[in-house]
């Protein structure tokens, strides 16, 4: 439990400027994890503390890099644990008390918040507590399979509502269309814990002013290349046969599935044809939307 002084601080009083910092726990990103840091930073994003879980794909050189050229406090920790609530946290807490951070996004390398200003920091106050903002996903089709992620422009917009209960043992749907849970941006002063996934956290005064916010949205690429799916599946596999227990169903769903060798069959629903894109837009399911296409090729063009 949060010690009683670490309720309130200096900084929470002085007249610096809000300091937004950004955690990331990464394992085997190496297609996303620059691209995520980079364009964040543009958005208002000021330090980052990420912890790498173990990456064999280079994800662990491309963040000693970085860490050279922003604010990055890096955490290498190869343990199959998986305890996200607890990482969560500690990265929280390294935001607040090393790096002077007010705020903190608990983000995933595949999602981009993308502001409806220039600034994820707009409207930000040191004497918020919880500001909740929805999150999409981003669709996979055929035409995109073959680009960068930030070429995908269609998204969930009315999301399916599968029910919970057949997620694990129905094979008939796709977790793209579905609908997930949002995301949370949580003032550091006054932080208890950070919920594993970040769709919550309990913070001393969240009763008083926690909120919603329409002022950015999350943009989930959840859905990368075949080999970083079929990889994603594997490192979940060694993580439940680790005996580790809190997982979304969906995850144990792929397992299940590889493990009985149709997983290619997920494959194909999850990449969506010109007749399934015309139908789901049809119906509102899915709708176009290039606004994160342009903000994030826009940023990354001026690194070039």
């Amino acid at each position: 439990m949060l010690s009683l002084f670490k309720l309130f601080s200096f900084r929470q009083f002085g007249s610096q400027p809000v300091k937004l910092a950004m955690s990331l726990m990464v394992k085997d990103e190496i297609d996303l994890i620059e691209a995520n840091i980079r364009v964040h930073s543009a958005l208002g994003v000021d330090c980052f503390v990420v912890l790498d879980n173990g990456s064999s794909d280079g994800t662990l050189e491309v963040l000693k890099r970085l860490a050279q050229e922003f604010e990055l406090h890096l955490i290498d920790r190869p343990v199959v644990d998986y305890r996200q609530s607890d990482w969560r946290t500690e990265m929280a807490l390294i935001a607040r008390d090393v790096m002077s951070a007010d705020w903190v996004i608990s983000n995933d390398a595949d999602e981009f918040w993308m502001p409806q200003g220039a600034s994820l920091k707009q409207g930000l106050s040191k004497r918020g507590s919880i500001i909740e903002f929805e999150r999409s996903n981003v669709q996979l089709d055929t035409e995109s399979e073959s680009k960068l992620f930030y070429e995908r422009v269609y998204r969930a917009n009315h999301p399916i509502l599968y029910p919970k209960k057949n997620q694990l043992k129905e094979d008939n749907m796709s977790i793209q269309l579905g609908k997930i849970h949002g995301k949370v941006m949580v003032n550091l002063h006054g932080l208890m814990r950070i919920k594993g996934g970040n769709h919550r956290a309990w913070h001393w005064w969240s009763w008083l002013n926690a909120a919603t916010s329409d002022k950015a949205l999350v943009y989930h690429y959840g859905i990368g290349s075949k080999a970083h799916f079929l990889n994603h599946i594997e490192n979940r596999q060694t993580l439940l046969a680790k005996g580790v227990s809190k997982m979304g169903d969906h995850y144990r769903r792929w397992v299940r599935m590889a493990n009985d060798g149709v997983i290619d069959q997920e494959w194909q629903r999850l990449v969506l044809d010109k007749d399934a894109i015309d139908v789901l837009q049809k119906y509102g399911v899915i709708v176009k939307d290039t606004r994160a296409k342009e903000i994030i090729q826009g940023i990354l063009k001026q690194n070039d």
